[in-house]
C-alpha cells in the first residue's frame, strides 16, 4: 500500500513538469476554452528538463533546491489551474482524458518497482553518478569518478526525484523515465485532447508491445528514444504550420540529447541536419539553428573544461585516427559481414524499426512521398550510416561490441519512426 501511494504521489509530481510554466505565457488557450494542450505540455517537458540541466551544473547540493523547485511549481500550478482559470467541467474532462495515460504509467511503474535489478551500464556508471548527487555532491565532484566521460543528465534526473520524496526510494527516480516515455508515446498518438478510442488503443498497444523492464533499469537509451519520438511529431508540425516554437524547442531538445549519452552528439547532429534539409524552414532560420547548435555544443565543451571532467571526444572512447588509417580492405569486409548480419537481426527484432522501414518502403513505392516522408527517408539513410560507421571504425573486438550494444542502438534510433507508424495506421482506419 505504501508503494502504491508512492507511485501515485510521484505521478502528481511528475505531472507538474508538463503542466507549467509555459502556460503562464499562453492565456489564449483558456480563452479558446482549452484547459490543457499537448503541444504546450511537450514544451513544458523540454523547457523544464533544460532548467534541470542548468541546475545540475550549478555548484550547489541537490538537497538545497529540489524541494523548493517542486514547491514553486506546485504553487504556479494551483494558481493557473485552480485560481485564475478554474472551470470544473474542463478539469473533469481533462482528468478523464489522461486516465488511460495514468493507468499505463501505474501498471509499468508497479513492475519497475518490483524489479530492482539495474542494467550493466546503469549499475557501473549512471547509478554511481546519481549517488553523487543524492549524497550532497554536485557536478564538479564527478571528476572523482573514474568513468567521468559518461554524460550526467540522466543520472541527475534519476537523483532529483530519488531525493525528492521523504522515503528516498531509488526507483522513484527511474519512474520519471517511465513518465517521460509514456508521455512521448501518448503525445504522438493524440492529435488534441478530444477523446479518441483509436488513439487510446494505439497508445496502449504500443506501450505493451515495446515494454521490457530492461528499458527502465537505469539505462539512458530510453530517454533519447522518448525525445526522438517527440521530435518526430515536431518535424511534422514544422512542415505543416512552420511554427517557430517547434523549431526552438527542437533545438532545446537536441541540447538535452547531448547530455544523456556520449552518442547523443550524433543524434543531435542528425536532427539539426534534418532541419537544414527541411524546405519549410527559411534560410535565415537555418542560420540561427546552426549557430544555436554550435553554441550549445561548445558550451558543453566549455563546461566540461571548467569542471575538469573529461568529454568522450577527448578520452575513454574506442575511436582513433590511427585505427581509421590502418583499416584495410579485407578487414573492412570482415567487419561488415558481422555488422550487416547483426544489423538485420536486431532490426527484425525491433517492432518500431522494422515497422518504420516497411511503412517507409510502402509509401515510397506508392509514390506518396510528401515532405514528411522525405524527412524520414533522410533520417533512415543518416541513421544507417551512423550505425555502420560506429562499429566499422570502433577499435574493439567486433562481435563482442555488436552483441553487447547494437540492440540498444537500434532501439534508441527507432524512436523517430513511431509517429510515422501511428499516422500510417490511423490513415488506414480513415480510408476504411
Amino acid at each position: 500500500m505504501i508503494e502504491i501511494s508512492q507511485i501515485l504521489l510521484s505521478f502528481i509530481l511528475f505531472s507538474l513538469i508538463i503542466t507549467v510554466p509555459v502556460n503562464i505565457f499562453n492565456y489564449k488557450m483558456f480563452v479558446n476554452k482549452k484547459f490543457f494542450n499537448l503541444d504546450i505540455a511537450s514544451f513544458n517537458l523540454i523547457l523544464n528538463c533544460n532548467i534541470l540541466l542548468l541546475m545540475s551544473i550549478l555548484p550547489i547540493s541537490l538537497r538545497l533546491y529540489n524541494t523548493l523547485f517542486i514547491f514553486s511549481y506546485l504553487i504556479i500550478f494551483i494558481y493557473i489551474y485552480f485560481i485564475k482559470n478554474f472551470k470544473f467541467n474542463l478539469l473533469k474532462n481533462f482528468i478523464q482524458f489522461i486516465s488511460i495515460f495514468f493507468i499505463i504509467f501505474f501498471i509499468i511503474s508497479t513492475n519497475v518497482a518490483s524489479e530492482l535489478n539495474l542494467g550493466w551500464d546503469a549499475k557501473y556508471f549512471y547509478y554511481i553518478k546519481a549517488l553523487f548527487f543524492v549524497e550532497g555532491q554536485n557536478f564538479y565532484d564527478l571528476n572523482k569518478f573514474e568513468n567521468i566521460y559518461h554524460p550526467h543528465l540522466g543520472s541527475f534526473l534519476w537523483a532529483f526525484y530519488w531525493e525528492l520524496l521523504p522515503s528516498k526510494i531509488e526507483y522513484i527516480g527511474r519512474l520519471f523515465y517511465v513518465f517521460i516515455t509514456c508521455f512521448s508515446i501518448f503525445y504522438v498518438c493524440h492529435k488534441d485532447l478530444k477523446y479518441s478510442l483509436m488513439s487510446n488503443i494505439i497508445f496502449v498497444s504500443l506501450m505493451f508491445l515495446f515494454y521490457k523492464y530492461e528499458r527502465f533499469s537505469g539505462l539512458q537509451e530510453i530517454l533519447i528514444f522518448s525525445f526522438l519520438v517527440i521530435t518526430s511529431k515536431f518535424y511534422s508540425k514544422i512542415l505543416n504550420i512552420n511554427n517557430k516554437y517547434f523549431i526552438i524547442f527542437s533545438i532545446l531538445l537536441c541540447n538535452l540529447i547531448l547530455w544523456f549519452k556520449a552518442e547523443g552528439i550524433i543524434y543531435a547532429i542528425i536532427m539539426i541536419m534534418l532541419l537544414n534539409l527541411n524546405n519549410k524552414v527559411f534560410f535565415k532560420e537555418k542560420i540561427y539553428i546552426n549557430l544555436s547548435f554550435l553554441f550549445i555544443f561548445f558550451l558543453k565543451y566549455l563546461i566540461y573544461e571548467i569542471s575538469n571532467n573529461v568529454m568522450l571526444e577527448k578520452t575513454g572512447h574506442p575511436y582513433s585516427i590511427n585505427y581509421f588509417l590502418d583499416l584495410n580492405y579485407q578487414f573492412i569486409i570482415y567487419k561488415l559481414k558481422f555488422i550487416m548480419s547483426y544489423l538485420a537481426y536486431y532490426i527484425l527484432n525491433n517492432i518500431f524499426f522494422i515497422s518504420g522501414i516497411l511503412i517507409l518502403l510502402i509509401l515510397n513505392f506508392q509514390k506518396k512521398k510528401d515532405a514528411y516522408i522525405k524527412i524520414i527517408n533522410f533520417y533512415f539513410i543518416l541513421n544507417i550510416i551512423f550505425i555502420i560507421s560506429a562499429y566499422l571504425f570502433r577499435d574493439v573486438e567486433i562481435e563482442y561490441s555488436i552483441r553487447t550494444t547494437m540492440e540498444r542502438v537500434i532501439f534508441t534510433s527507432s524512436g523517430f519512426y513511431v509517429f510515422l507508424i501511428i499516422n500510417y495506421f490511423k490513415s488506414l482506419n480513415t480510408n476504411s
